[in-house]
């Protein structure tokens, strides 16, 4: 199967493996009640898959990056097609807490695997840019459809009934992935030698990544952690709420139709996407107590430049021996972002806004991306143990 064929399946599998995940938010959280458990463990089952995903996540890149990818990609959609399944089974919560420490650990191979396997399919920064742009569309329009679909199914045939179809949506990717995707090169072969985990997060033209990823996360974690207060104590209906966050969704799908932006270089999309999401949450603070739909369009756009623009950073960073451990620490990084931002959120907001830590922290790293990208020269040292082919676009 040529490439152009083989990279639309892979879009078409992150399609389905984003939809399995997000279509258990309306579902899981009654499942779990339902089984006797309290606020206090259904909240650490929530969060247990982001810890058991940030330890594997740093397994996981050296294990791809010696064995290939493909395997990384079929054996872990069938165990997690299995574990999904096995939630319709379940009469005590401590399987659910069990599976969900399974997912998150089959996930951290994943989820690198797919970006890694992505990022091979492109020769050059224009094609790296549109391929994580359709990544980034792929993955939007699966948070968008997803939890409509699994809370209409969870209304219509129960939990149950909606991780049958969960299951059922995974293993369909099982099928595509076993079927279809071509083989992972390994890439440990003669004259290529592997760069350990701490020279990559050492490395200094992924620290301006590294930092956007995790302030990224931080900020989007920040708004959902507040989003569902507005229907608790501002009476707004959750209909609304689920509208505003659509409207990320909205925006995110409005700026990748702006195909030309692929043609900029991905440090000043990075830039100008920072600013734009600190405009954003700016606009959230200062609004009231409900903020207007525009600026949750506002932060779509935002994200919708950021995350493209930062996995294109990666590829033009590491070469192809090293990718699985960057893009694995990288997805390790999202789950850091994503774990504090809530625990903030709740020390501060008696006290002050929670969009306030996020738009000074986004300000902070901000400037400190500028002055990184501003001083790093056009072809900036390689890390130790790579080949002489690593190159980096200038700024």
């Amino acid at each position: 199967m040529g490439t152009g064929k083989s990279k639309l399946i892979l879009y078409f599998i992150l399609f389905l493996i984003f939809v399995s995940i997000h279509m258990q938010f309306p579902v899981f959280t009654p499942l779990a009640v339902s089984l006797g458990a309290g606020s206090m463990l259904v909240a650490l089952m929530l969060s247990v898959t982001s810890f058991v995903n940030l330890g594997g996540n740093l397994i996981a890149g050296s294990v791809i990056d010696r064995l290939g990818v493909r395997g990384f990609i079929v054996f872990p959609l069938f165990l997690l097609s299995i574990s999904l399944f096995a939630h319709s089974f379940v009469t005590i919560t401590i399987h659910l807490f069990i599976l969900r420490v399974l997912n998150g650990f089959i996930l951290a191979f994943l989820t690198p695997a797919c970006m890694t396997m992505l990022a091979s399919f492109a020769q050059n920064r224009l094609e790296q840019s549109k391929n994580m742009a359709m990544n980034t569309l792929m993955v939007t329009a699966a948070m968008t459809v997803a939890p409509v679909l699994g809370g209409w199914l969870g209304e219509r045939y129960g939990a149950d009934g909606a991780y049958y179809m969960i299951s059922f949506t995974t293993f369909i990717a099982f099928l595509l992935a076993f079927y279809y995707l071509p083989s992972g090169k390994k890439t440990n072969g003669f004259g290529r030698k592997k760069s350990p985990l701490i020279s990559l997060f050492t490395y200094p033209p992924l620290a301006p990544v590294f930092l956007t990823a995790f302030v990224m996360m931080y900020t989007q974690g920040t708004i959902m952690y507040e989003l569902p207060f507005l229907s608790v104590e501002s009476n707004v209906s959750k209909g609304a709420v689920g509208k505003m966050a659509g409207f990320i969704g909205l925006g995110t799908f409005f700026v990748l139709t702006f195909v030309f932006l692929h043609r900029i270089s991905p440090k000043v999309r990075t830039i100008i996407g920072l600013l734009l999401m600190s405009i954003s949450v700016c606009l959230m603070m200062f609004s009231g107590i409900v903020p207007p739909l525009k600026t949750f369009f506002l932060f779509g756009i935002a994200s919708g430049m950021v995350f493209p623009a930062m996995m294109t950073l990666v590829t033009e960073s590491i070469d192809e021996q090293n990718r699985g451990k960057a893009f694995a620490f990288l997805s390790a990084i999202f789950s850091v972002g994503t774990i504090i931002s809530p625990f903030v959120s709740g020390l501060v907001r008696d006290y002050m806004s929670p969009y306030y830590i996020a738009w000074i922290v986004l300000m902070i790293v901000t400037t400190i991306i500028g002055l990184q990208f501003m001083t790093s020269k056009n072809a900036p040292g390689r890390p130790p143990h790579t080949t002489p082919t690593t190159k980096v676009a200038g700024f």
